[in-house]
């Protein structure tokens, strides 16, 4: 018996193995749909998107896997935010095996390949809220969970497209009001990559709210966030974000906002606890790095076609090297201050540093206020610690027009004069603790203009210092002369005040006096500030002449002369006295020597 049980058994296995491949051939192989299933898929998504969904010969079924294969289109889609219309060469449609064998028809998932999305016109004139809760709707009405495009294109209405090579993986997790997104997208030539967690939406008093995590990498940025996303008037949200921006300039002009090119906002980043409303994003209390400067405190971005920053940061040191470059040799018929980040964006922000530089200048703290609109700026700078004293002051520049309007007012208190000086690489060695009351503007459409157009007020007064003029043999000697600059020979003072005006381009001292050794220095004299010449004219005043006397250079004292460049002028004994007759002679030159040597 059992050879012949044997026999039965494998006589089984074959013929359940023959029944097995039959059955498996039969699914493979392609099936005619059935009459109205191509009208029921038609009507389920013409019904969910509020459009008209056309699925034309040939129409392929399968039911292994099961699905439904062809071309796709879309059009006049009213309840899909945004997208007007779409149009796919190839889908495919992923349906119930146990429905399809019964006759009915259910979806799990839609794959659209080389898909492209039109987008309805004057969409970007629609609120936000109007659009997520219209997407928010449009999911959870959604006849399928997943949705896949792979290599799409979105486009706008008329133009060129705005998203290629459109990867993207979308599951609304049971139609729960939930979403799912990961995928990557060329976005004005760079690409991005993002995945998305937006968990369920739930009503609050102000609308609608529902847990969000978003990351987002591309060359220009990368983003992480994590915190609630909120549907109410305006789109908004609140949360902790990280983002890294290795070139603003970059980014900006990645997103539309096009800024001169230049060295700065490079290396910058920002991290701390957000929230936003609309186009605005706001750091509550965060910490930026950008150029090698990290800050705290609270900003504002909006974005718009010109974006503003708010906000008021503390810095524990502050270099404005990369912001005070102008523009290069290459770009010298650049308009005039263009490089000026200012002028293409608007601001206000209240800045307060530790220490701050420019350049070789290094300064102590102290704050300053900065306000922007449309290219009309202004800058009010208070008690920041300079040299060893005190700057105080507001310069205001107007870049609205081809024209430049720019104004300074503002002091300059007890500074220690040659450590500025060099600092800010003058060449003229005086030294001494000075302060400057200065107002003064100008205007124009070039630098020349812009010198020639100097007008205001400049008053200095100076203490316990030298000026680099050898006095005592220049008035000792009736033929003395020197060039250039004394430093070994100088002429110490214990007080020095200049009244000066500007005009034209020229900075005319009307009244200088000095006293050194106890005497009193009077003269006038000028500069040419584009050429960087002097000319002036000094002499010992007479005792009984008052130092704020109209005319303070006295005929009858010695004097020299200062004329040429800056860098080393000519200085010679005065040739010729004045309306009180001549003494130039020796005995009185070696008189007045004597008495500088005290």
């Amino acid at each position: 018996m059992r050879p012949r049980q044997s026999i039965w058994k494998w006589l089984l296995a074959v013929l359940l193995a023959i029944i097995a491949v039959g059955v498996v051939v039969l699914l493979l192989r392609p099936a005619g749909p059935p009459a109205d299933l191509r009208d029921r898929v038609e009507a389920s998504f013409s019904d969910w998107t509020g459009g008209t969904v056309r699925l034309p010969e040939p129409l392929r079924v399968r039911y292994l896997p099961p699905s439904i294969e062809g071309t796709f289109s879309l059009s006049g889609a009213a309840k899909l935010p945004s997208v007007q219309a779409v149009t796919a060469p190839k889908f495919r449609l992923t349906l119930s095996l146990p429905d399809l064998l019964l006759g009915s028809v259910s979806f799990s998932a839609l794959r659209l390949d080389g898909p492209t999305l039109t987008l309805k016109p004057g969409e970007d004139a629609r609120t936000a809220k109007a659009v997520l809760g219209k997407l928010t709707a449009f999911l959870a009405g959604a006849p399928l969970e997943s949705v896949r495009i792979h290599r799409g294109v979105v486009e706008p209405a008329t133009g060129q497209p705005l998203l290629r090579k459109l990867d993207l993986r979308l599951n609304t997790r049971g139609q729960s009001g939930a979403l799912e997104a990961v995928g990557s997208f060329v976005f004005n030539g760079e690409q991005v990559t993002f995945s998305m967690d937006r968990g369920r939406t739930r009503e609050t008093e102000d609308g609608q709210s529902s847990p969000l995590k978003l990351k987002v990498t591309s060359a220009p940025l990368t983003a992480r966030f994590a915190g609630t996303m909120q549907l109410g008037d305006e789109l908004g949200g609140e949360g902790r974000l990280e983002a890294t921006l290795p070139d603003i300039r970059r980014f900006l002009a990645w997103v539309g906002v096009v800024l001169p090119e230049g060295e700065s906002l490079k290396d910058a980043s920002a991290t701390g606890r957000v929230h936003w409303l609309g186009p605005t994003l706001t750091f509550d209390d965060g910490t930026f790095d950008f150029d090698g400067n990290e800050a705290v405190g609270l900003l504002a971005l909006t974005a718009g076609a010109r974006p503003r920053i708010d906000g008021t940061l503390d810095f524990e040191s502050l270099s404005l090297d990369p912001y005070l470059t102008g523009a290069s040799a290459s770009q010298a018929d650049a308009p005039l201050f263009d490089w000026v980040l200012l002028k293409h964006l608007d601001a206000d922000l209240r800045v307060s540093t530790g220490r701050l530089s420019a350049g070789a200048l290094r300064l102590g703290g102290g704050g300053l206020t900065i306000n922007a609109k449309n290219g009309v700026i202004s800058s009010e700078i208070g008690s920041l610690e300079i040299c060893g004293g005190q700057a105080e002051g507001r310069v205001d520049l107007d870049l609205s027009s081809p024209r430049v309007e720019a104004a300074l007012a503002g002091s300059l208190a007890d500074v220690a004069i040659d450590s500025c000086r060099q600092s800010l690489g003058l060449s003229v060695p005086i030294t001494g603790s000075g302060t400057v009351n200065t107002d003064v503007s100008t205007g124009g459409t070039t630098h020349e203009e812009l010198i020639r157009g100097l007008a205001g007020t400049v008053l200095v007064t100076a203490k316990d210092g030298t000026l680099p003029i050898d006095l005592t043999t220049l008035l000792s000697k009736p033929d003395a002369e020197a060039t250039g600059w004394s430093e070994g020979a100088a002429t110490p003072f214990s007080e020095l005040k200049a009244d000066c005006s500007l005009s034209a381009g020229h900075l005319w001292c009307q009244s200088f006096h000095m006293i050194t050794g106890g005497k009193p220095v009077s003269g006038a004299g000028g500069l040419d500030i584009a050429r960087q010449t002097l000319d002036w004219d000094l002499r010992m005043a007479d005792s009984e002449v008052s130092p704020d006397a109209d005319e303070p250079v006295s005929g009858t004292q010695p004097g020299i002369t200062i004329n040429g460049s800056l860098t080393a002028p000519e200085m010679a004994r005065a040739r010729g006295g004045g309306s009180r007759g001549r003494r130039t002679g020796t005995g009185h030159g070696e008189a007045v020597a004597h008495a500088l040597n005290g």
